[in-house]
This record gives C-alpha cells, sequence and structure tokens, in this order.
C-alpha cells in the first residue's frame, strides 16, 4: 500500500469535479471581498479620519539676495523647506507666539511640492478654523522674520491667502469594492484548491494507483453507456474480467464504502459484472474488489486489510457507479 498520492495537482479532475462549486465560491468570496473592503473604507474615512480638520493655505513669495549665485537658489526647495519649516527660527518662534509646542506646529504645518523655487506653498491644518488661521499668521511672521535676517535672502512675503477649508477625506469606495472582490475571489479559489488538494476520494484509476498496487480492470457507470468512451470503457472491463476469470478458479466480490452492507446494490453490480455464474465464489481465493465512485482512501483502505486478515489476494479493483459525463470529459484529450 502507497502511503501518499504523487502530489501532482490534476486541473482536470479538479474543474470537473467542482466547477459548480468554483462559481458560487467565485461569486460569495467576491461579495464577501467587496463588502469587507468597502467597510474598511468606510472606517478609514469616519473613524480614522473622522475628526474634522481646517487647512489654512498661504503663498510666500522669496526674494534671494544674490540670484546669480546659484547656491542659495538650488539649495532650497520643497525637501528643505519642510525641514527648515520645522526648526526653532520657525516651528519653535510660531509655537511661542500660539502658545503650543513647536513639535505641534511641526505636525501641523507642510509645504507640498514646489513648482517655483521663488514660491512657497504653507498648510497649517489645525482642529479649529481660528486656530488654523492663528497658526498661519505665526508661521507668516516666522517665515518673513527667517527670510530678513537669512544670508542669501532679501524677503519672504505673504503673496496669497486662502480662506480657510474644512478637509475632507475622499473615500474611494468604488475602487475599494473592485479590489475587495479581485482579492476576495483570488482568495476564494485558492482555499477551495486548498479543500480540493485534501481531498481523497476515488474518481479516477490514478487515484486508485496512488494509493495500492492492485490494478485497476475498468469502471462500471451508473447507467447504460451512451456513447462510445463509455461503451469502450464497458468492453475493456468485460475483457478483463474474463481474463481474470480464466487466471483463476473462481472470483471472490467484494465490497467496499456503502456497498458494504447493502445486499441489494451488490446483487445488481453483480449482475452488471456479467461474470460467468461458475467463476463467481464466495470461498475463493482471488477477490475482486468493487468500489463505489467517490468513495475515500479510508474505504479503500479498510476493504483491502479485510481481505488481507481473511487470507486472501485482491487481484483487482473496480470503480462503480461513475458519471458518465464527468468520465467522456476527464479522458477527451483536449481537456
Amino acid at each position: 500500500m502507497k502511503t501518499a498520492a504523487n502530489g501532482n495537482f490534476d486541473m482536470k479532475r479538479f474543474l470537473l469535479l467542482c466547477w459548480q462549486k468554483l462559481l458560487v465560491t467565485l461569486v460569495v468570496s467576491a461579495v464577501a471581498g467587496a463588502v469587507l473592503f468597502w467597510v474598511a473604507d468606510i472606517v478609514r474615512v469616519k473613524v480614522l479620519h473622522g475628526e474634522k480638520i481646517y487647512r489654512s493655505e498661504a503663498l510666500y513669495y522669496i526674494t534671494f539676495d544674490a540670484e546669480d549665485d546659484g547656491t542659495i537658489v538650488h539649495y532650497y526647495n520643497d525637501y528643505t523647506w519642510n525641514d527648515v519649516l520645522d526648526t526653532d527660527r520657525i516651528a519653535g518662534t510660531a509655537a511661542q507666539k500660539l502658545g503650543i509646542s513647536k513639535e505641534e506646529v511641526a505636525a501641523a504645518t507642510s509645504i507640498p511640492t514646489m513648482s517655483d523655487i521663488k514660491m512657497i506653498k504653507v498648510y497649517a491644518d489645525m482642529r479649529d478654523a481660528e486656530e488654523a488661521e492663528r497658526c498661519q499668521d505665526a508661521i507668516g511672521e516666522a517665515l518673513a522674520d527667517f527670510g530678513s535676517s537669512t544670508e542669501g535672502f532679501s524677503s519672504i512675503e505673504a503673496w496669497n491667502r486662502e480662506a480657510v477649508t474644512e478637509l475632507k477625506v475622499r473615500g474611494y469606495y468604488g475602487r475599494f469594492v473592485a479590489a475587495g472582490a479581485v482579492i476576495g475571489m483570488i482568495f476564494g479559489v485558492l482555499i477551495m484548491m486548498l479543500k480540493y488538494s485534501l481531498d481523497d476520494s476515488i474518481r479516477v484509476v490514478s487515484d486508485v494507483m496512488a494509493y495500492t498496487e492492485v490494478p485497476v480492470a475498468g469502471v462500471l457507470f451508473n447507467g447504460e453507456a451512451k456513447n462510445k468512451i463509455c461503451v469502450k470503457a464497458g468492453e475493456e472491463l468485460a475483457e478483463n474480467l474474463k481474463e481474470l476469470g480464466l487466471q483463476t478458479g473462481g472470483i471472490k466480490l467484494s465490497f467496499a464504502g456503502i456497498y458494504a452492507d447493502d445486499k441489494e446494490v451488490q446483487e445488481k453490480l453483480k449482475q452488471k459484472l456479467n461474470i460467468e455464474g461458475g467463476k463467481i465464489q464466495d470461498g475463493g481465493k482471488t477477490v475482486l474488489l468493487v468500489l463505489p465512485w467517490g468513495c475515500g482512501r479510508s474505504d479503500l483502505e479498510n476493504a483491502l486489510n479485510g481481505i488481507k486478515i481473511k487470507d486472501t489476494e485482491c487481484r483487482a479493483v473496480v470503480i462503480a457507479d461513475v458519471e458518465q459525463s464527468f468520465y467522456t470529459l476527464y479522458t477527451k484529450t483536449y481537456l
């Protein structure tokens, strides 16, 4: 008895067995992912950024002392100005006028990307509109003092001042829902494939071969054969059973899984196997094991162990009640 399967993922088998569940999984996981991400974006907007913030925006014009000397001009940009903004000369001075800490001023103020090195746009974001105005005033005075007292500058003057506005965090609900649906489907398929990889049911000949060295004589379908592939499979089974009967003095039938205790089903299967009456012997030492399509590995192993305990030999296996559509599609090469 082999201890494990070969580990190869059979995509044909997966699609044929799980396509209906796969469609449902895709829909359910897409909806679940979309809802989860939609709620996450609502939380981001309403909870994480739920507190009202007011912004005072001002534009300051810089006059350099010696524009022909490129050292000062090229040193100051949006990165260096943000650093300067956090220093004692700007944030520290403004903090003294506002009666708050320098760190609070530094956290509330910022300079976005500059399109012109002679112009600074300063944002002052506070929880109160009046505080935002006062913070901008203090920053303006500190910048003016910095411009008049720092080498390389002539002045820094307020050029334009916008009215205070309430900052509103934008919700990207459509994007979040779309991303959630895609990620949900990916996780849904991955979970389904993981679940499938743990499935040890007997569906095809290779499933039996993965767990035991006993050969498969063939398959019995869950109805009359309706196409050439199934008819051919029935003929192959008949040939194999005939050869097995010639090689042995008598064949004993053994049933696994749900067949083990159902005498009525066993009788029907005996008739479908169409083995010559004299060849079926309850006391025979050569056993033909009949498995129900979809039974688990444990059913197969229990049946084989029971045969060994009785000091008989299992010569072949037959898989019964195989779905014809599954068998037909599985054996076609384009799948």
